[in-house]
């Protein structure tokens, strides 16, 4: 085909489309469509690959990390909205589907929800939270303990549940509480004034530094501990229990300072024998003494803040009251007996020795407050005390809680109500108790306005005339000063429950009233579930 010939060919093409165009509209669309398609692939194919080798790698990379960029953002709004919508929540729970912060939920004081109890039970098994039953509240108690929890175990202290807080809180990693070097808050505070007490630190900062790590290696070696400056459960355990040994004057020891202090006792009744400068066991048994009255641990030795109360105007005489025993309350009850105010002689100081001592001292124009003091007992002993003669308040037996199975007794107070009476020394304890419901549970507390489970007791028992020093849950459940109650079904009202790692006041009628760790507060609760009768250790009989 010549070059004229093709020219003319291609000279007739518009005319052959337009006449093709009219006669096939449909068709004549659809070509130019596939055209215009295959036109725009084969033009986009030429300019990627003829365009230079770093160009298509810029754009190549340049679309990677956008893509990247995008995804990255995507997850990380997903997350973020997820948080958000958990924080959002109202403060209760969110029905049948448990919160999960592995899914971006953040569980935090206020939230009421199923996955708070796994998360106080959780605690509870790491020493984090005081034992007691979990509930469903996440309260201030829990805040601090997952802040004490986030401080052990490096996380970033918020006290709240996030989900790195919480995959590190059910697995086998974490940490279990202990104090040690660089800790810093209010329960390093409250081991620094114990070991204060005990003679081995000089003053309570808040801060664990190397004074302390030192001086809690000393205490541990000294009590037959490991001594590697670690409070965990065992070495706090003996650190507030009666049985700790301090920094201070042992059996044996004799010098002036002892004979100082014997002196103060003797003049506030607590040494009955002239005072020399000897450490020996009637020394021990007198600074027991006073430690109970005024309300210290009764370790029996004189450590720091046993010597400032003691010499200070602050310190409490010796009088004998309902808890007491030993042969000084034989001698009383003795003296009680024969001048007729009590039928029985039993050693240990309950309500019916207390009602006989009420009797006594109205009756001899004394101040009454049921204790046996100075006065009291001058006038007991005296050749003008005045006899019972009769009525109301006569013939207590001695002590019902110490020798009879029957806490109100015959007649305790001469009312009359026979078995179904019960003694106001009871009912003062429980008024007192009820009067901190609601109060804020604080691990350490002691009171008046903050308390954990064996602050609560010890602070009522106190300010209800019972002489108690403090003990922790343990050492109720190891004491043997008060009648044991080994049966449930044998508590009544006044006795002092102890379970695993808990004490509370038993009111009667199967309740009990407590400091509670997972409620956050003083409150009212019922002892027959499953947990509380698996837990049971035992009770004791107080008056």
């Amino acid at each position: 085909m010549n070059l004229k010939k093709i020219k003319s060919l291609i000279s007739d093409i518009p005319k052959k489309i337009k006449n093709y165009k009219n006669k096939y509209p449909s068709k004549y669309k659809y070509i130019i469509i596939s055209s215009s398609g295959a036109a725009a692939l084969a033009l986009t194919a030429a300019i990627v690959f003829t365009l230079p080798p770093s160009s298509s790698k810029f754009v190549a990379t340049g679309k990677q990390e956008s893509t990247a960029s995008v995804s990255s953002q995507t997850t990380q709004q997903k997350y973020s909205k997820a948080t958000s919508e958990s924080t959002a929540l109202p403060k209760t729970s969110r029905g049948i589907t448990p919160m999960n912060p592995l899914k971006g939920d953040v569980i935090k004081s206020g939230v009421k929800d199923s996955t708070v109890t796994v998360i106080q039970k959780r605690l509870m098994d790491l020493d984090y939270l005081e034992i007691d039953e979990p509930t469903d509240e996440f309260g201030e108690p829990l805040q601090f303990a997952i802040e004490l929890f986030q401080r052990k175990n490096k996380l970033p202290i918020t006290g709240e549940v996030d989900a790195k807080t919480y995959e590190l809180l059910l697995s086998e990693g974490a940490k279990a509480y202990t104090v040690s070097l660089e800790a810093e808050g209010p329960d390093v505070q409250q081991l620094q004034e114990r070991l204060y007490e005990l003679g081995y630190i000089n003053k309570a900062t808040g801060y664990f530094g190397t004074d302390t790590d030192t001086a809690v290696k000393e205490f541990q070696k000294r009590n037959g501990l490991y001594d590697d400056g670690n409070v965990g459960k065992q070495t706090r355990e003996i650190l507030y229990s009666a049985n700790a040994v301090p920094m201070s004057f042992y059996l044996g020891d004799e010098n002036s300072e002892i004979l100082q202090y014997k002196q103060r006792l003797y003049e506030l009744g607590y040494l009955t024998a002239k005072p020399s400068g000897k450490y020996d066991n009637d020394t021990v048994l007198a600074v027991k003494r006073f430690q109970e009255n005024n309300g210290l641990i009764a370790d029996g030795f004189i450590g720091p803040v046993t010597k400032d109360l003691l010499m200070s105007a602050d310190a409490t005489e010796n009088a004998l009251d309902i808890g007491d025993s030993g042969d000084d309350v034989t001698k009383v009850q003795t003296y009680l007996k024969k001048l007729g105010y009590l039928k029985g002689v039993t050693g240990y100081f309950g309500s019916d020795t207390h009602n006989a001592v009420l009797n006594f001292q109205t009756r001899n124009g004394l101040g009454q407050d049921g204790k046996v003091g100075s006065q009291t007992i001058a006038k007991l002993l005296s050749p003008d005390a005045r006899k019972w003669t009769g009525g109301s308040g006569s013939g207590s037996n001695g002590n019902n809680s110490g020798g009879s199975s029957n806490s109100g007794g015959g007649n305790n107070s001469g009312g009359g109500n026979g078995g179904n009476f019960v003694s106001p020394s009871v009912e003062r304890l429980i008024s007192v108790a009820k009067s901190k419901l609601g109060s804020r549970y604080v691990y350490g507390a002691k009171g008046p306005n903050t308390f954990d489970c064996s602050g609560f007791v010890y602070w009522v028992l106190k300010n209800s005339g019972v002489r108690q020093g403090y003990m922790t849950s343990g050492g109720w459940a190891g004491n043997g000063r008060y009648r044991r109650i080994s049966s449930m079904s044998s508590i009544k009202r006044g006795d002092i429950i102890t379970y695993n790692g808990h004490v509370g006041i038993a009111l009667g009628g199967n309740q009990m009233i407590d400091a509670s760790s997972s409620q956050g507060r003083v409150r009212i609760t019922n002892i027959t579930s499953s947990y509380w009768t698996r837990n049971f250790i035992c009770a004791f009989r107080i008056f």
